[in-house]
C-alpha cells in the first residue's frame, strides 16, 4: 500500500497514472464524515428509487469523504496471476479565495474512524485537496483577476499590508529599475494574498518569497514585467492543479473507462460525483445518465455476491454478504485455476496484517473479492477437464449481466433503470 498526502502526491501522481492505464479493473473504497445529515432523511423499506436518490442527495451535499482507497489490478499475461497495487488517499477540501467549503461531522462516523485508527492529523494538515468543475470554475476566474483574497481575509490584513505598502512607497521613492528591497513577511497573511495585494497596488515592483520569512520586491520594466507575468500563468497554473488535487486522479478513471468495483458503493459514487464531478443534479434521472456516461463499467460486488447467495446457500458461502466476511470466506476456498493475486513491492502493509475499514484495504479486499466471484462464475459450470486459466477478458463476459447493478439496502424496489445498463437496488 502507498499513502497518499498533500505533500507526497505531485511525486506520486505518474505512479497512480500509470497503474490506472495499464490495469485490468479498479476497486474502490471511501470513507467520510457521516451518513444521516437529519432524521428526515432517514431510509425506509418504502423508498422507491427516486425517494432513496432525494434522500442520500441531502446527506452527501452535507458530508465529506476523507479517504480514499483505489487498488489497481494490473494482470500478468499467461501466469493466472494478477499485481495489485493499493493507494490510500488522505483528502480534504482546501481552502482558498471564495472556495471555502462547509460540511458536517457526525459523531458516530468519527468514532468509527477513531476506532479503526484514521490518522485526523494527516486529514487535516496533509489531505490532498480537490474541486468539482463549478468550484474549478470560480477559482479560476478569480486567479485570474488577483481576486482570491475573501473580505474576511481583507478585513483582517489590511492594516497589516497596509504597514507594509507604506514601507514600499517609501522605498521606490529612490529606488532604480533592478533595485531590490527585502521585508518580513507577516505570518498573519498568506502568499498569495500578500503579493496579489502588493502587486496590484504597486504595477512598478515583482514580489517573491525568498523564504517562509521573507518577501521581496524588486522595480522592474515594463518589458521584464511582461516576460514575469507569462512565468506567473505557470505559477497560477500550478496554484490550480494544486487545488484539483484528487480530482485529477478521478479524471484518469474517467478518462481510461477501466471497470471500477465498488462494495455496497451507492452513496460512494454519489460522494464521487459531487465532489469530483459537479453538484449532484436534483434530477435523480440526470444522476443516473452522467454516471452510466462517467463510468460505463461499474460492478458492486455487495450486488453480485447478494445474487449468488441462494444457490450457494448450501456451501454458506454469500451467508453474510459484509465485504470482510466475503474476503474472509473466499480466502478459505479454492477454486481450480483461481488466479493469485500478489501485491506490489510497495504493498508490504497488507501482507503482513489486515487495516479493516482503511479505504486502501478495503479497496483491495473488494478487488480480490470481484476477482473471485468473476472467476467463480466462469468455471462453475466446467468439468476438471475443461478448467483451465482464464484470463480477465473472458472473466469480463461472464459478469457483463452484472454490470451497472449497485445494490441499495432496505427499499422498496428491486430494479431501476439507467439511461444505459439496469441498477439493481
Amino acid at each position: 500500500m502507498v499513502e497518499v498526502l498533500k505533500s507526497s502526491f505531485e511525486d506520486l501522481f505518474p505512479i497512480i497514472e500509470t497503474c490506472i492505464r495499464e490495469c485490468s479493473f479498479v476497486a474502490f473504497d471511501t470513507e467520510f464524515t457521516g451518513l444521516t445529515a437529519d432524521s428526515s432523511n432517514t431510509e425506509t423499506l418504502f423508498d422507491d428509487g427516486p425517494a432513496r436518490y432525494a434522500k442520500k442527495r441531502r446527506d452527501v451535499q452535507q458530508f465529506i469523504m476523507v479517504q480514499i482507497g483505489l487498488s489497481a489490478f494490473i494482470e500478468i499475461p499467461h501466469e493466472n496471476r494478477y499485481r495489485v497495487h493499493t493507494f490510500n488517499f488522505y483528502v480534504y477540501p482546501g481552502s482558498f479565495g471564495s472556495v471555502n467549503v462547509k460540511f458536517l461531522c457526525q459523531a458516530s462516523a468519527l468514532e468509527f474512524l477513531c476506532r479503526h485508527n484514521f490518522d485526523f492529523n494527516k486529514f487535516i494538515y496533509d489531505g490532498i485537496s480537490y474541486l468539482n468543475e463549478e468550484q474549478e470554475k470560480v477559482l479560476c476566474n478569480e486567479i485570474e483577476e488577483l481576486s482570491v483574497a475573501t473580505d474576511a481575509e481583507c478585513d483582517y490584513d489590511e492594516i497589516t499590508v497596509q504597514e507594509i505598502s507604506s514601507k514600499i512607497s517609501e522605498w521606490l521613492a529612490t529606488a532604480k529599475n533592478e533595485d531590490k528591497l527585502v521585508l518580513e513577511k507577516p505570518p498573519s497573511v498568506s502568499d498569495y494574498v500578500l503579493h496579489s495585494q502588493l502587486r496590484q497596488r504597486f504595477p512598478a515592483i515583482w514580489t517573491i518569497s525568498v523564504d517562509r520569512l521573507h518577501v521581496q520586491c524588486a522595480k522592474i520594466t515594463e518589458e521584464k514585467k511582461s516576460i514575469i507575468l507569462k512565468e506567473h500563468e505557470m505559477e497560477n497554473e500550478r496554484v490550480l492543479n494544486s487545488m484539483l488535487g484528487f480530482t485529477r486522479v478521478f479524471r484518469l478513471l474517467v478518462k481510461h473507462r477501466k471497470p471500477i468495483v465498488g462494495h455496497n458503493c451507492f452513496m460512494d459514487l454519489m460522494l464521487m460525483y459531487d465532489k469530483f464531478y459537479r453538484p449532484l443534479p436534483v434530477k435523480y434521472s440526470q444522476f443516473k445518465e452522467d454516471i452510466s456516461r462517467l463510468f460505463p463499467f461499474v460492478f458492486d460486488t455487495k450486488s453480485m455476491s447478494a445474487s449468488m447467495r441462494k444457490s450457494y446457500k448450501e456451501t454458506g458461502l454469500f451467508e453474510n454478504t459484509t465485504l470482510s466476511r466475503l474476503y474472509a470466506a473466499f480466502q478459505r476456498r479454492f477454486d481450480l485455476y483461481q488466479p493469485a493475486i500478489i501485491h506490489g513491492q510497495e504493498g508490504s502493509k497488507y501482507r503482513e496484517a489486515e487495516a479493516l475499514h482503511e479505504a486502501g484495504y478495503d479497496a483491495f479486499m473488494t478487488g480480490s473479492v470481484f476477482l473471485r466471484i468473476a472467476h467463480l462464475k466462469a468455471v462453475v459450470h466446467l468439468s476438471f477437464a475443461e478448467a483451465q486459466p482464464l484470463p480477465f477478458s473472458h472473466l469480463f463476459s461472464i459478469i457483463s449481466p452484472d454490470m451497472g447493478r449497485l445494490n441499495l439496502i432496505r427499499a422498496s424496489v428491486n430494479d431501476i433503470v439507467s439511461k444505459y445498463k439496469t441498477f439493481a437496488v
